[in-house]
């Protein structure tokens, strides 16, 4: 069919539409379920909701501390919301903040040294004595 063909079917009102897509519910709940597998597994998680653009609909970016990440589509602001308040993350906007440095450093293979609570010593508490020699004078 031609354009001018389809033009004068559309004037007519006889366009044909093209037949409608199979529900995304399916995709959707997939999607949703691999982002809450995502958070579940990983520590730090922090989502970035992406904004639709003429290629890509709306996504949900999901960014662990170390810096892995996945990216799946979901409906709406709504939905990626009701995501994140589920896992208890965070959601930021990402035309407004940007991504962060870890998701590019862990592309470009870069690990930063983190260190656990568990690997630092005891914190000494307001009984212990100051460290090193004491610089006002000194009692009788």
């Amino acid at each position: 069919m031609s354009f001018v063909d389809r033009l004068r079917a559309w004037l007519k009102g006889e366009s044909k539409r093209p037949a409608p897509t199979p529900s995304a519910d399916k995709a959707s709940r997939t999607s949703t379920k691999e982002l809450e597998a995502f958070i579940a597994s990983r520590t730090g998680v922090e989502g970035y909701l992406e904004p639709k653009t003429a290629i890509y609909s709306t996504t949900l970016l999901v960014v662990a501390a170390d810096g892995e990440y996945l990216r799946r589509p979901v409906k709406d602001r709504k939905q990626a919301e009701a995501v994140c308040n589920e896992a208890d993350i965070p959601l930021y906007d990402a035309a407004r903040v940007g991504y962060p440095r870890r998701m590019r450093d862990y592309d470009r293979g870069i690990r930063r040294d983190t260190v656990s609570l568990d690997e630092l010593p005891p914190w000494p508490g307001p009984e212990a004595p100051p460290a090193g020699p004491a610089d006002g004078p000194e009692a009788p």
